[in-house]
């Protein structure tokens, strides 16, 4: 489940000491009263114990049990005070260890018009060279600027999709084979095919049978996803593995498709020295995203010195100063033209598989060296920013594989 910081609640307020002054003017006060009432309602002789006590000590032992009172007041709630702040502290720590969790990504690629694998993409974004052409839908109609895979055609669409699969389990089979089969996987599937209804459960099968592992598929999608299964599987070793697909039959202006998968564990394997750390993914919005971005990059655990550069997608990034001055408010100070790399200049908008793209890209380039910040719109209410890391053997509290 996400982390809510803000749901913590504030510190205790200062607890005011008394002031010894106004209770010294009080019992002045208390003590002039007393007198004057006992010197003028009583009736007998003004002499002996009784009545000096009644004049002078009642006053100064009633001052002195309000006092008393007072005091005790104080001092509870300052234990009352201190215990709130302590137990404040301890959740607050605990909560934020718990979004500092993470997992190492042992395998990612994309398949899009260019091709396989996320280097050819990142070389076409360096030198903005877009993918995207105006050609006539797979539905027909007039000729839209969109890129789109290789295939694909009426009823074809399901052999398509095995074929993209056996490229995408040609990869992540070698990797699976290193991991224990004791270790549970979880495979979350989010596709957008057309003429595909039952993407899910085919996908599922194919790896099933392919990969000779048992795959428990998750109902959450996207990054949603990968955020609910680091509580869930956190305790124990665990897999985790993305597919991701989009191939629309009338696209919109600028719009692209695309195929993504990705394998974590949240274990450190020695066999994998190399891999990069995605972190805990930060939901907020395009007003919160300054926030978002610093709640990202705590649970990062990175500074923003490290931070290198980020791959951003999403309509409303592209066109408004946003995703500028949240950079400048966290201190962000990689460069904006050079640095912050716009997936969606290059491949359009891929819906369901834009944050994994963008998540992929930046892995690769964190592997070269530098953190890297992911911004993905995912709907017009929604903005997710997560940090990947370079692989730190330094510190690592989990028991490897």
């Amino acid at each position: 489940m996400s982390v809510y910081l803000d749901a913590i609640p504030e510190v205790a307020p200062q607890i005011r000491r008394p002031d010894t002054r106004r209770w010294l003017y009080f019992l002045g006060a208390i003590m002039v009263i007393g007198n004057a009432m006992t010197f003028g309602l009583w009736t007998a002789e003004r002499t002996g114990p009784v009545f000096w006590f009644m004049a002078s000590g009642l006053p100064f032992c009633l001052w002195g049990l309000m006092f008393s009172i007072r005091r005790l007041g104080y001092k509870c709630d300052q234990v009352w005070a201190a215990s709130w702040d302590r137990e404040r502290l301890q959740l607050l720590t605990e909560e934020t260890t718990r979004g500092q969790r993470f997992a190492w990504i042992l395998n990612s690629g994309i398949i899009t018009q260019l091709g396989t694998g996320p280097e050819k993409l990142l070389k076409a974004i360096k030198s903005a060279e877009s993918q995207l052409h105006v050609q006539i839908p797979r539905a027909g109609g007039m000729p839209v600027r969109h890129s789109r895979l290789p295939g694909f055609h009426d009823h074809q669409q399901s052999h398509d999709l095995d074929l993209g699969m056996k490229t995408i389990v040609s990869q992540i089979k070698p990797v699976l084979a290193k991991v224990p089969l004791s270790v549970p996987c979880g495979l979350m599937v989010d596709c957008d095919i057309t003429g595909v209804q039952d993407a899910d459960e085919q996908i599922l099968n194919i790896l099933m049978s392919q990969t000779g592992r048992t795959f428990r598929l998750l109902r959450s999608k996207g990054l949603t996803a990968f955020d609910l299964w680091l509580d869930e599987e956190w305790e124990q070793p665990a897999v985790f593995v993305s597919i991701s697909a989009v191939v629309r039959a009338m696209p919109q202006e600028d719009e692209g498709e695309a195929m993504t998968w990705a394998l974590l564990l949240n274990r450190y394997h020695p066999e994998f020295p190399d891999a990069v750390r995605l972190h805990r993914p930060e939901k907020g919005s395009i007003s919160t995203l300054s926030k978002t971005l610093g709640r990202a990059l705590l649970w990062s655990k990175t500074s923003v010195e490290m931070v290198k550069g980020a791959c951003t997608t999403g309509n409303t990034l592209a066109v408004g100063g946003e995703w500028s001055s949240a950079c400048e408010e966290n201190g962000l100070v990689f460069s904006m033209t050079e640095e912050s790399r716009d997936v969606d200049q290059t491949t359009g908008y891929t819906g369901k598989a834009a944050p994994w793209i963008a998540t992929i890209l930046a892995a690769t380039l964190a592997q070269q060296g530098g953190s890297q910040i992911v911004v993905a719109e995912t709907d017009t209410a929604e903005i997710w920013v997560v940090g990947i890391t370079p692989s730190d053997k330094t510190g690592i509290n989990q028991d490897l594989l």
